[in-house]
């Protein structure tokens, strides 16, 4: 009985520890996005990295970048990409106040790894998306 009460203790920590990445040391921002739209996204394109398509609920590889702004967790990109035949952009929550990269409640993201879900924004009068970083 003793065996069986540790091995129903033992095996859920044994696949924890194989979901987590064993990630080298970087000097840049690296990137992995998840797409949390619900539909599939083509053609991405952010802050100059072709990132490609990304289907629905699936992550991408990293990607790096040498800085990355964020500001009230919503990472500061340009981006582009198709859904449904329809061009999508950047939400105006991801552009920083007034346009600027971080200012004035920003800052830059040290160099490590990052999560960034990508959602369809509540914003009104068009298709934009919103990038937020994950922790």
């Amino acid at each position: 009985m003793k065996k069986y009460f540790l091995l129903a203790f033992l095996l859920p920590l044994f696949f924890l520890a194989c979901d987590k990445e064993d990630l080298p040391p970087t000097e840049y921002v690296m990137v992995k996005f998840e797409n949390k739209t619900g539909k599939n996204i083509e053609n991405l394109l952010v802050s100059r990295a072709s990132v490609g398509d990304v289907g629905k609920g699936k992550k991408t590889d990293y990607f790096q970048y040498d800085e990355l702004g964020q500001q009230y967790g919503f990472a500061l990109v340009e981006a582009v990409g198709d859904i449904d035949g329809e061009r999508y952009f950047t939400s105006s929550a991801c552009r920083g106040i007034c346009g600027t990269e971080s200012a004035p409640d920003g800052e830059w993201l040290e160099p490590g790894y990052y999560k960034i879900a990508i959602r369809i924004s509540d914003e009104l009068g068009g298709n934009y998306l919103e990038f937020r970083v994950v922790d």
